[in-house]
């Protein structure tokens, strides 16, 4: 029972202690995310454009079923910042020795600067076009 008002829990919050990030939950994000990424490796005619479909597939979920993928939503942001930890590792910044990237990655460098300054525009222009 939770508190003193009587409220049954369910069987989930009691594996999950009531943690909005539990490991049960966690599994059930990375499984979604897996799945939609596999459904659209099968559906994409296309080969290389199979992200933006399972992308595609993960929001039409979210607003297809709400109520029930709403329980997932601290998992994924977890999931989703530790995926984010993983590119910025691995995008070329080298422990945080600038002279090694100036002096072995500038196009790297480059490349990484243009794709943020391009995702900003996009994403404050939407932004100003929808309000």
């Amino acid at each position: 029972a939770r508190g003193g008002s009587g409220e049954v829990e369910t069987a989930e919050e009691a594996e999950d202690g009531g943690d909005e990030a539990s490991v049960a939950r966690l599994g059930s994000a990375l499984a979604l995310g897996v799945a939609a990424v596999a459904l659209s490796r099968r559906l994409c005619p296309v080969p290389g454009y199979d992200l933006p479909v399972a992308t595609a597939l993960t929001v039409a979920a979210a607003t297809a079923f709400p109520a029930a993928l709403a329980p997932l939503t601290a998992a994924a942001e977890k999931l989703g910042t530790l995926a984010l930890y993983l590119f910025f590792a691995t995008a070329g910044w080298v422990g945080g020795d600038f002279s090694t990237i100036l002096g072995g990655a500038p196009l790297l460098l480059a490349f990484l600067l243009l794709l943020y300054l391009v995702h900003l525009s996009v994403v404050l222009g939407l932004g100003a076009l929808l309000r």
